[in-house]
């Protein structure tokens, strides 16, 4: 039951993300709830559940997109480990380190999908606008999005 739980929360999840980018952008932007559902995933879960949700949210992301295929599945995935890493050491609970672990994760991810991206398809797919607001709007998000599947984990058994 907890795994069809589990698949549910995550297509609301890029169903929620979908249907915010749609109709609530304010001058094009908008926080990313897929790598903000991702982060709270990899603080909540167990290392290998961790990874799976960065994965499939990154390829939900790479979906979505037009960009290169995969790109966000691996900057996930990696996000995810560095968080099981970074949390033995790290409460990663409390509001304070949420908001500075958005922060500076949504700066390296970008980065990390910036250099993939001109790498592999010399395309430069991030604007010097999207850089500079994503990473506040993502740490406005992810002690939400956190509290949420929080809530889900203690209610149902999931994450």
């Amino acid at each position: 039951m907890a795994f069809v739980l589990e698949i549910l929360l995550y297509l609301a999840s890029g169903a929620f993300y979908w249907w915010w980018t749609q109709n609530l952008t304010f001058f094009g932007l908008a926080p990313n709830f897929i790598f903000a559902a991702a982060l709270s995933a990899a603080i909540l879960a167990g290392p290998v559940k961790a990874v799976a949700w960065g994965f499939f949210l990154g390829l939900y992301a790479d979906m979505l997109g037009v960009g290169m295929f995969g790109g966000y599945a691996l900057t996930y995935s990696l996000m995810a480990y560095a968080v099981y890493v970074v949390k033995r050491h790290f409460d990663m609970d409390s509001f304070f380190s949420q908001l500075v672990a958005a922060l500076s994760l949504s700066c390296f991810c970008m980065l990390f999908y910036q250099g993939l991206s001109l790498v592999f398809s010399r395309i430069n797919p991030t604007g010097l606008k999207i850089f500079l607001t994503e990473p506040f709007l993502n740490a406005l998000v992810v002690p939400v999005v956190f509290q949420v599947f929080y809530w889900l984990k203690r209610r149902t058994g999931i994450l």
